[in-house]
């Protein structure tokens, strides 16, 4: 059983991974909107892997909020995740709380996330995955 698995299964580093694969897949076969859904899956489970990292209970889908918990808890130093920089990039619009990701957008109509879109958000979610899961993994720590 993987080191941060959830009682009900949800493991978010084994997630973001295959969030990740399926995100890249999807965006070079022009399903933009898939993409742009599972990238901010992708960002969701690195942040929620920060927090349980760190002992303290996930919840939510706002990656404002969450990122702004695990960003607070990678800055303690003598935490278990201060070792690996969150990067998270502040005004990104995969954030922005009025035209970023939200778990809802698998419930629009075809087409809402532009292929720029989806490209930036992709960008972010590599860019954020990279230096923390699959570091954390290497390490043995998730």
């Amino acid at each position: 059983m993987p080191k941060l698995a959830q009682s009900k299964g949800d493991d978010y580093p084994d997630a973001a991974e295959k969030h990740l694969a399926d995100a890249d897949l999807l965006f070079h076969a022009g399903r933009f909107d898939g993409a742009g859904y599972l990238t901010g899956y992708v960002v969701e489970c690195v942040l929620k892997t920060y927090i349980l990292v760190e002992g303290t209970k996930p919840w939510g889908h706002d990656l404002n909020e969450l990122s702004l918990k695990s960003l607070s808890l990678a800055a303690i130093p003598s935490g278990r995740t201060a070792k690996y920089p969150l990067k998270v990039t502040a005004g990104h619009s995969i954030y922005d709380k009025q035209t970023g990701w939200c778990e809802t957008i698998r419930y629009r109509a075809p087409a809402v996330v532009p292929p720029q879109q989806a490209m930036e958000w992709l960008a972010e979610a590599h860019a954020i995955y990279a230096p923390a899961i699959q570091q954390m993994k290497l390490d043995g720590l998730v």
